[in-house]
């Protein structure tokens, strides 16, 4: 089995569970999103905003949201065959409108392209009634990291 492969396999046994668990990088601890959809080059995970993670006007902070459209398309794209693990290396995001504290928030990514060298992820962030809160697009550029799982 490829290994983004057994990721995908891993991601759909543990739908409706939060991200955090089994996942290395710590900002998906501090995030605490509960993966609601894996397929190749997809994924839908649901936030719900903390006070920890407004801004002085009480909206969920800019920052936060980059964070959450980064960290979704980074897991997004080790559900299609990779070979090395990809990096950020531009992000580019829409604030449309705002979400307050208590407030759940889906994010949904889908990759478009992967070259030998450089991927193209987007990602799109709603509130609970479907609006369009921000969205986002990424190029990631391949590390000389092999991918395993």
């Amino acid at each position: 089995m490829k290994p983004n492969e057994k990721i995908l396999a891993y991601l759909q046994a543990n739908l409706n569970k939060k991200i955090a668990d089994g996942n290395p990088n710590p900002i998906s601890t501090w995030l605490d999103g509960t993966l609601i959809k894996a397929s190749a080059g997809s994924i839908t995970a649901e936030f719900t905003v903390r006070e920890d993670q407004c801004n002085h006007a009480q909206v969920l902070h800019g920052g936060i949201i980059t964070t959450i459209l980064d960290e979704i398309m980074g897991m997004t794209l080790i559900t299609v065959e990779i070979e090395h693990l990809y990096v950020t290396i531009n992000l580019h995001v829409d604030f449309l409108f705002g979400a307050k504290a208590g407030e759940k928030v889906t994010a949904v990514s889908e990759v478009y392209r992967v070259g030998k060298k450089i991927a193209n992820v987007e990602a799109k962030l709603y509130n609970a009634e479907g609006k369009l809160l921000a969205k986002s697009t990424s190029n990631l550029a391949a590390t000389s990291i092999p991918m395993k799982f």
